[in-house]
């Protein structure tokens, strides 16, 4: 459980029995506070390293008043299956640092607190990097170089994100480990770029390369099964020559396993069928600016934003369907600067009911985006691969081009084990 301004009585981490054909046991957890006001309140449900359901509710202080139960909440746990070798790394964000736990099937570590080292100002610093870098890149690169460089961007965010204790706790669990989700409120650190060294132990290059790694956001649902009857693409004016290269690419490998949901050039259009709930794949491949009132993408018919996803996100349209949205497009998942208060791609779609979502963390290269959506569309839908394995195999076939790191630049919010089917599949 996390409880933000609340006073645990207890142990805030506690393990349930669940057995067939009856009620399990009833978990207390005691909280009091000397701060009136609003609080939030969320538990969240794992086994072994996989997440399985959260329930987020409010309880309001006030002093002098006497305490009343509020009505049950529920949230439903679709499945208890757990992913074997599935380890989440839990990052909260608290008013006094950060709290990591790393959650796997045979260790449920308590949270380690960081208190200090804020990594807002070194996670600014390696994009500003990497915008350098991938500016660079292209024939004549020297592309070892580049990737060292890269290595040592990588050795020093898991130095300084990923505090000792949790460290030691990866090494000791890194011979069971198949795949690695982040679960977090913030979706801006680069965990993709993560390259595990500590003196004498080191993985097989970084973290994504070796293991697939997912993200979720806190309140996205776990989504095994990515039903995918159809592809709908989203190219505006203005996109990138190779946008229409890249449409043209996608629809021969998806038709015919997958009808044709169309070309949408116009906001409007696209917040129509998010209301209607599409299902499928939406795919976008489009310029992507970033303004201090935030991440837009401009469409026939004016700018298209993360606000215009408000009222899908409200009602949850997307919550029957599980549409996979891929946006194709620079700087899509999260926004760079931490002190932002704009809103990000991800947790919106995510939010709406979307089952997966991919983004680009900082500009990308267009022939390289062309060439990872390809790979992992190949790998995920021909292939039937999960997800995660998917996102991994796309990363390493396009990571020795010229320098370039666009397959780093790639975040994936789902389930690592979720897989995809299309129209009339079983």
């Amino acid at each position: 459980m996390h409880a933000p301004g609340l006073l645990a009585l207890g142990d805030l981490q506690q393990e349930l029995w669940v057995g067939s054909g009856r009620d399990s046991d009833v978990l207390r957890f005691g909280l009091r506070t000397d701060r009136p006001g609003l609080h939030a309140v969320t538990v969240r449900a794992f086994r072994g390293g996989s997440f399985l359901g959260e329930l987020r509710l409010q309880i309001s202080v006030q002093a002098g008043v006497p305490t009343r139960a509020g009505s049950p909440r529920t949230a439903p746990l679709d499945s208890l299956a757990f992913d074997p070798g599935e380890v989440t790394l839990q990052v909260v964000k608290a008013a006094d640092g950060y709290s990591f736990q790393l959650l796997s099937e045979t260790s449920y570590a308590p949270a380690f607190q960081l208190n200090a080292g804020d990594p807002r100002q070194a996670t600014e610093n390696i994009y500003r990097e990497l915008r350098r870098i991938a500016a660079a890149a292209g024939v004549g690169t020297d592309a070892q170089h580049v990737r060292r460089r890269l290595q040592n961007l990588g050795v020093a965010l898991w130095r300084a994100a990923v505090p000792d204790a949790v460290r030691g706790q990866f090494w000791r669990e890194t011979d069971k480990i198949r795949s690695f989700t982040v679960l977090g409120e913030h979706d801006v650190v680069p965990w993709e770029l993560l390259y595990p060294l500590d003196g004498t132990q080191h993985g097989d290059g970084f973290l994504a390369e070796w293991l697939p790694v997912v993200r979720r956001v806190h309140g996205q649902e776990r989504v095994r099964q990515l039903h995918l009857p159809q592809a709908t693409f989203v190219v505006p004016p203005g996109s990138p020559p190779e946008a229409e290269l890249e449409v043209t690419a996608l629809r021969a490998r998806f038709l015919p396993a997958m009808d044709d949901g169309g070309i949408l050039t116009r906001g409007a259009e696209i917040q129509s069928r998010l209301d209607e709930g599409m299902a499928g794949l939406l795919h976008f491949a489009c310029h992507n600016a970033f303004r201090e009132t935030g991440s837009q993408v401009t469409m026939a018919d004016g700018l298209f934003d993360p606000l215009d996803l408000a009222t899908a996100q409200g009602s949850r349209s997307l919550g029957a369907t599980r549409p996979l949205v891929f946006f194709n497009a620079c700087r899509s998942a999260g926004q760079i600067d931490w002190y932002s208060t704009s809103l990000g791609w991800a947790p919106q779609f995510l939010e709406a009911g979307a089952g997966a979502f991919i983004g680009t963390l900082w500009p990308v290269r267009s022939d390289s985006a062309l060439a990872y959506a390809d790979a992992f569309y190949s790998h995920l839908v021909t292939g039937r691969l999960p997800l995660g394995e998917a996102s991994m195999k796309a990363r390493q076939a396009i990571r020795d081009q010229d320098g370039d790191p666009t397959w780093l630049a790639y975040a994936v919010y789902g389930s690592p084990a979720a897989t995809a089917t299309t129209r009339g599949a079983p």
